[in-house]
């Protein structure tokens, strides 16, 4: 996002690239909707006419079913046999031959059970296989009006308490039952069942679905599944199903849901069968997968060619931006050399429109700076070295006068080694302060210097001086400007170390932190009052472009911060503080600049 706000190339590249890809996601997605909904309504409309024919076809099947149960009705002598029962073999062989025309009457029936009220007689037919003994009506029977059928779910086959015929696997059937009256009476006289093979319906419903992607359900009113292509659910308890209820609810006698009503991922389509004995729904699902397949094969199709054009395009894009913005680039970059003191960087933009008009404007205005930056920047390097040699001139010399006396005390009174190290720690105070070819040392260095100093006053006060040092290890080797710490060092023996006070103690800390190097000199001498401190303080901030001529008791303060004004300008700083519980902190705060961009 960043490069988007600060860069032209990328907000070009962002540009043509939407104008290109906006139009073509917004085309493929658009199609692919109207897509699907095309889909979805052609589907909708084939499967809603195959339907209603596997409708048709299932509700004219059981209709001979059915109608095969009035056969009973048809024959004087069956007549009689049901009102008064069978009372001899001929009347066996009458009810064995009707119940073989019933049998006959429709393909998958799987078996004829009639019962007589008479005599309590059960009479089983399978696949002309006759049996009959003592039996018991079902109970369903006396729920069922007169001349009425009824067709009851799928359930496994049973011998009605008769005894088995033969020693079958029980078959998943549905029941079609008609109680059996007096003609034209409402006297019941006995109940026909005719079970049929559940395999009849899936023959029937195999053309309406594809068994691999699709379903296909028969409920009944209730909602209990009569027929499924899956076979788990086929028969048994109702199964949870949302979607069921959802058909249940519906009025009409036909019709279609999608997700949002069904719950189902995909298109369920229903139509009701309907008869007097009859109320089925049969049911296809079809899930989105399968439904949508030949859209997203477009989709993806359309996908691919728009990969394949915008790769061509986001090269045309990319190859335009770089050749539109490859002079400005250069031109920064030019610039930003420059910046960093390249004064003498070439700006190689050679064109012939306005990149390269504004180049050759830009190499001429360097040049006539460069004249003018190159004559002024001798003179001030010059004033500056000269300006420099004279502030580390002014050390107070009777520091030296001092320690001399200092040491040769020391040699009179101990006659010991010591006085080569006072000579030692002189000598390399002299030797640094006399070395003018280096202003600019590194810290470590410095603080070297400042050490040997402090051992000079050490001996001079003995146990009077306590020197405490608290240094960052990885500040050592920054480059500062040379005699700095020193002037800060000798301010406390100036005017705030007092023989007469206990311990003096002086403590030298360093650190880095955000880019900038401090250094602070604190003691715990008499200090100064809070007036003067903010009267010093004011004089340092004041300082700017010319040393403290003055020889007051701040000439030291005043050239230190003097020097760092000429090399850092304004990033440095001098701080006055209180230090507590008593005695005076002095923090010099440094910017870490490279060691080339130190100019002695």
């Amino acid at each position: 996002m960043r490069l988007l706000t600060t860069s032209v190339r990328y907000k070009l590249i962002a540009l043509m690239l939407i104008s290109i890809v906006v139009p073509i996601v917004s085309s493929i997605i658009v199609t692919h909707v109207y897509t699907k909904e095309s889909v979805k309504k052609r589907s909708i409309v084939e499967n809603s006419r195959l339907l209603s024919e596997g409708t048709t076809n299932i509700s004219n099947s059981l209709d001979v079913v059915n109608n095969a149960s009035l056969i009973l009705y048809s024959n004087t002598t069956m007549e009689n046999i049901l009102v008064k029962g069978v009372t001899d073999n001929k009347d066996q062989s009458y009810v064995y031959t009707a119940l073989q025309l019933v049998s006959n009457a429709a393909s998958n029936i799987y078996q004829i059970y009639l019962y007589l009220d008479k005599g309590q007689t059960g009479f089983l037919m399978n696949a002309n296989n006759f049996a009959y003994g003592q039996a018991e009506a079902p109970s369903i029977a006396a729920d069922i009006p007169p001349y009425a059928s009824v067709t009851m779910p799928t359930h496994l086959s049973s011998d009605y308490g008769v005894g088995a015929i033969r020693a079958n696997k029980p078959e998943l059937v549905f029941s079609i039952y008609r109680p059996l009256y007096r003609v034209p009476t409402s006297e019941r006289v006995g109940l026909l069942a005719i079970d049929v093979q559940v395999e009849a319906l899936r023959e029937m419903s195999a053309q309406l679905y594809d068994p691999e992607q699709e379903d296909i359900y028969i409920i009944d009113g209730s909602g209990t599944i009569i027929f499924t292509s899956d076979e788990q659910d086929t028969g048994g308890d109702r199964p949870e199903h949302a979607w069921i209820d959802s058909i249940l609810k519906e009025t009409s006698s036909s019709g279609s849901m999608e997700k949002n009503k069904s719950g189902y991922d995909g298109i369920i389509l229903y139509d009701r069968i309907q008869t007097p004995y009859l109320n089925w729904t049969i049911v296809k699902r079809i899930p989105d997968q399968h439904l949508y397949i030949e859209a997203h094969k477009l989709t993806m199709i359309n996908t691919a060619i728009a990969v394949l054009f915008l790769s061509v395009a986001t090269v045309a894009v990319l190859l335009v931006s770089i050749r539109f913005t490859n002079p400005i680039k250069q031109l920064i970059r030019s610039i930003n050399k420059i910046q960093s003191g390249q004064l003498e960087e070439p700006i190689d933009i050679v064109r012939n429109d306005e990149f390269g008009i504004l180049a050759t404007r830009f190499r001429t205005m360097m040049h006539t700076i460069n004249e003018l930056i190159f004559r002024e920047y001798k003179l001030n390097l010059a004033n500056k070295t000269t300006q420099l040699k004279m502030l580390q001139a002014q050390i107070n010399p009777h520091f030296i006068n001092n320690a001399l006396q200092s040491i040769g005390a020391s040699a009179l009174d101990n006659d010991a080694p010591e006085v080569y190290g006072l000579v030692s720690s002189l000598g390399q105070m002299m030797h640094y302060s006399m070395n003018t070819k280096e202003m600019i040392v590194s810290l470590s260095q410095e603080l070297d210097y400042v050490h040997h100093y402090l051992l000079l006053q050490r001996q001079r006060f003995d146990e009077k001086l306590k020197i405490e040092y608290d240094l960052d290890e990885g500040a050592g080797g920054i480059p500062i400007p040379k005699m700095i710490i020193q002037p800060l060092v000798e301010n406390y023996f100036k005017h705030g170390f007092h023989i007469s006070q206990n311990t003096g103690i002086v403590n030298i800390a360093t650190a880095v932190a955000g880019g900038m190097l401090h250094i602070t000199v604190a003691d715990n001498g008499i200090g100064i009052t809070d007036d003067r401190l903010a009267a010093i303080q004011t004089d340092l901030s004041g300082i700017r472009h010319e040393a403290a001529a003055d020889s007051g008791d701040r000439i030291g303060l005043m050239n230190v911060m003097y020097r760092l004004h000429l090399y850092y300008g304004e990033q440095a700083a001098l701080q006055l503080s209180q230090n507590e519980p008593r005695g005076l902190k002095i923090t010099m705060t440094l910017p870490i600049p490279k060691q080339e961009d130190m100019t002695p």
